[in-house]
């Protein structure tokens, strides 16, 4: 029976064998293009996050301390990391996707390398003209005068006569500016198409993401509706301020017209800080209880008298610079500053494109919401000191209120003036400048006003910004004023408002801000109607509300254009936030 041992053993093997015979091997399939780009774009995140905290940390040993710095030397090593390529990267993912709020990070994201991505090209031409700026000097009697001190010195000169000389004296100097300003702006023109961009405008309003169009038809309205009121208000104003009649006074008169904003004694040095910190401390805000805010009061000799409110890492390491100042300008930039402080203190948002990056009008309006502080009788008689007679605070609003009338008409027409420009070939810049910005100030521009058409431009329509925060923010009062009474800085349950507002980063839309404070789109009437009170003007109070949030456009083609090569890419559009 021996023999027949081998053979069993094998017969039994093989159905061993056959019972547990290993399973096929799993296929893993590749992953997707989005997947992909996912993982790509992340890194990209990443690091572009790391960088920017540490250049602001920089920043602030600068602000702070005065230290020497080298913010150019944080780019070494990382030359492609704000490449075309990876624009389009981040360009081809948004096509891609289809949940909302990746695509509100990934076109953040996309606007914050496109932003450094221009700021490396543009160096050159930015260095020259920041350079060539700090340079310039003018001759006024004699003496050498700094192109940088002119806004001062006109806001100080009593005579109209040496203020227009004052003026005139810069347009010389400005000469050598306008050319680099010129080769800057065609060679902006030159980047943008190589971004993908249809034109300059495509872009434009991505960055505000905002229906340009549409926001041009408001600033319409908004000039006419105050067209009138304006008059008046300034008439009043350049007689009680310069002793002259409105139509004597141009835009050399400007600085010292609105100087009484400066009012020394109102807000002694040292208080500004303290004033802000108790405002808040009535929404049951403690700053200085606050671990993750950082506030800098130190007075040091090379610090820098501006306050400025630094996000470091949102929501983690948000800090306040300080340094003691006088008067109702600097009172207003500290409230300024706290706004923005607050806002990034409470966010909640832990994603770095929605946490800090993206269209800043709704951090502005946050900002302009405390600023506004000081143009609330309610606030002034609290805080004011020497303002507290009702006389003095009368005068100071009426100044201060005609000064946001005028802010909102030269936005409004810096507005349209860009979207004018930037859309015919044929328009004579210089001359359309003239006849917009002569009906923005509604006094005549003469040759020295015209010659400023190039120092007066500002890149994709930064105006729209500032336009929109500034109603948004009379909106926020107002809301604020409804629900927790005229002196809503004293009610906590105004803070916890807020708070759930600024928890949601900087995600939000201009629009989305209304919805969430039971509003339906900007509206600039409430702005405009508390305007119309103070300065005891009647306006037109029926303007349209704005919904900002622009129609999203078909994507090109995502789905069989590939990755790699420019001419491969698709043609970038102004990619909308959903609404």
């Amino acid at each position: 029976m021996s023999p027949r041992i081998p053979s069993l053993l094998a017969a039994a093997v093989c159905l061993l064998s056959a019972c547990h015979k290993a399973p096929p091997p799993v296929v893993v399939p590749p992953p997707s293009e989005e997947e992909q780009l996912t993982g790509e774009v992340n890194a990209l995140s990443t690091e572009a996050a790391l960088l920017l905290e540490e250049q602001h940390r920089l920043v602030w040993d600068y602000w702070t301390e005065g230290k020497a710095v080298d913010i150019a030397a944080t780019y070494s090593g990382k030359q492609a990391l704000f490449s075309l390529e990876n624009l389009r990267r981040i360009d081809r993912l948004r096509h891609l996707t289809k949940d909302p709020r990746e695509l509100r990070a990934l076109t953040a994201l996309h606007g914050h390398f496109a932003g450094e991505f221009l700021a490396r090209e543009l160096a050159e031409y930015n260095d020259a003209s920041a350079n060539l700026e700090a340079s310039l000097k003018l001759s006024v009697d004699g003496r050498e005068v700094r192109y940088h001190d002119l806004e001062r010195l006109l806001a100080n000169e009593k005579s109209a006569l040496k203020r227009k000389a004052l003026y005139a004296a810069a347009t010389p100097a400005l000469t050598r500016l306008n050319q680099t300003l010129v080769r800057r702006e065609a060679k902006t023109g030159e980047l943008v198409k190589q971004m993908g961009f249809e034109s300059y405008e495509a872009f434009g309003s991505e960055l505000r993401q905002a229906d340009l169009e549409r926001l041009a038809q408001l600033a319409e309205e908004v000039l006419q509706a105050t067209q009138e009121p304006y008059r008046l208000v300034m008439e009043r104003l350049s007689q009680r301020e310069l002793g002259l009649p409105f139509a004597q006074i141009t835009r050399a008169d400007i600085p010292r017209l609105f100087r009484s904003r400066e009012v020394e004694d109102a807000f002694p040095k040292g208080e500004s800080l303290a004033k802000a910190q108790a405002t808040v401390a009535g929404l049951g805000i403690d700053l200085n209880a606050l671990p993750n805010v950082k506030v800098d009061a130190r007075d040091l000799p090379q610090k820098n008298p501006r306050p400025l409110a630094m996000a470091v890492k949102v929501p983690s390491d948000v800090r306040l610079s300080f340094k003691p100042g006088t008067g109702v300008l600097h009172q207003g930039r500290v409230l300024h500053e706290v706004g923005h402080l607050l806002h990034t203190a409470f966010t909640q948002e832990q994603r770095f494109e929605l946490a800090r990056l993206g269209n800043p009008t709704v951090g502005e309006a946050y900002s302009a919401l405390f600023e506004d502080l000081l143009e609330d009788p309610v606030w002034l008689e609290e805080n004011a000191g020497v303002l507290g007679d009702a006389d003095k605070r009368a005068q100071y609003l009426a100044t201060s209120s005609a000064h946001k009338l005028y802010l909102i008409r030269h936005a409004a027409g810096r507005l349209l003036y860009q979207l004018e420009l930037h859309r015919r070939t044929d328009v004579d810049p210089r001359e359309l400048y003239r006849a917009l910005m002569a009906r923005t100030g509604a006094m005549p521009m003469t040759e020295d006003d015209v010659a400023r058409y190039l120092v007066d431009q500002e890149d994709f329509y930064q105006s729209a910004d500032s336009f929109r925060a500034w109603f948004l923010a009379g909106q926020l009062q107002g809301q604020l004023k409804a629900r927790f009474g005229p002196a809503w800085w004293h009610a906590p349950e105004a803070g916890a408002f807020l708070k759930e507002l600024w928890a949601r980063g900087t995600a939000p839309s201009a629009r989305e801000l209304t919805q969430a404070i039971g509003e339906n789109g900007l509206a600039p009437d409430v702005l405009l109607l508390r305007l119309s009170t103070t300065l005891q003007v009647p306006m037109k109070l029926d303007l349209r509300r704005l919904d900002d949030s622009p129609t999203p456009p078909a994507p090109a083609s995502p789905a069989t254009t590939p990755t790699s090569g420019p001419q491969q890419m698709p043609r970038a559009q102004a990619t909308p936030l959903p609404s």
